[in-house]
């Protein structure tokens, strides 16, 4: 007589994925977001934690692009249409308002936590003159210039061959991908799409400061993706396409480079103890003397980070904004 098998439905929430290195061991999971309907296929960008461990969630639909998530991932709430053209990063401030990366706009918008406007950094739909050439591929495909004429349209070698464009470190911004604050209150930018310049501005919007160089390697960037402030105030810099990790002062000098064993870095959170960075295909760790002290995920692993951010707890989050990948959060619980 023949037999017949069934695998458990439940398989998803039985079974657990534990990723650890040493010390570090979390359990992965998805789907721990109780989203409305409207929401549920909206891909996450990035997000953040305030101080009560509410996740603000940016999406890529443009009627809701920052959704509340309370602790326990209920929704709480959304706001924001109508305020951004590409919404890239968000960050809450020691007086907690909001800055928000708008990548098209060219701008930094700061936001109450309700969502009203507060101020631009920047000038609004006017991007900085960095030689930036985003037609690039399509001028070669239409030449025949090493891109062959019957190839369709490739949205992600576009984008690596307009990067290569950029001739030198401009005023801000063009394409900005993320805003940080200090303690002393000065407010970082990565003006990483269209641009390889990381500025500083003083808590009144006054630029203080600007540095970089197109290119690969220390005190250069390829790809500005994302950038962190720890403790100690040091300006931590993930430069995805260029995989590395660079650690700068407050006042631009250089302290750490990182470029060897990464998954190209896309952003950055930080505690107390050690600074996370979020990587397509996993999270490297390090500690407060700028070493490796663990390193978890494989190459091409589901842990494809676009956003990343981290909560009181410990707890791990991963955006994903993956068309591949049917969950666009993914959550590593820290395990005791």
């Amino acid at each position: 007589m023949m037999k017949i098998v069934c695998g458990s439905k439940e398989r998803d929430t039985q079974a657990k994925v534990i990723l650890q290195d040493g010390e570090f061991r979390y359990e992965l999971q998805k789907e721990t977001l109780e989203l409305p309907d409207f929401l549920k296929y909206a891909p996450l960008c990035t997000g953040c934690c305030d101080k009560e461990d509410f996740l603000y969630l940016v999406t890529r639909d443009y009627k809701h692009p920052i959704v509340v998530m309370d602790q326990n991932g209920k929704y709480v709430r959304d706001f924001g249409e109508g305020l951004f053209q590409f919404i890239h990063s968000i960050f809450i401030t020691k007086h907690n308002t909001l800055l928000c990366a708008d990548a098209n706009a060219h701008v930094i918008r700061e936001l109450s936590l309700d969502g009203e406007v507060i101020r631009d950094f920047g000038n609004y739909g006017v991007p900085s003159d960095s030689g930036y050439q985003g037609n690039i591929w399509r001028d070669m495909h239409r030449e025949g210039n090493i891109i062959p004429m019957n190839l369709p349209f490739q949205k992600d070698w576009s984008f690596i061959e307009s990067i290569k464009t950029i001739k030198r470190a401009a005023e801000p911004f063009n394409r900005p991908t993320c805003a940080v604050e200090t303690s002393k209150g000065d407010i970082f930018v990565s003006d990483g799409y269209a641009n390889c310049a990381l500025h500083k501005f003083s808590q009144d919007g006054t630029l203080q400061h600007t540095w970089g160089a197109p290119g690969i390697g220390p005190g250069k960037f390829f790809v500005m993706h994302s950038l962190w402030v720890d403790k100690k105030d040091r300006i931590w810099v993930a430069d995805r396409e260029g995989n590395s990790i660079q650690v700068f002062t407050d006042e631009g000098e250089l302290l750490m480079y990182c470029s060897e064993g990464l998954y190209q870095p896309s952003e950055i959170w930080a505690d107390d103890k050690y600074i996370y960075v979020g990587e397509r295909g996993g999270v490297t760790i390090f500690d407060y003397n700028m070493e490796i002290a663990a390193q978890i995920g494989f190459y091409m692993s589901s842990l494809m980070t676009h956003g990343f951010c981290g909560d009181s707890k410990g707890n791990l989050y991963i955006m994903t904004l993956s068309q591949d990948i049917p969950y666009s959060l993914l959550k590593l619980k820290k395990c005791d």
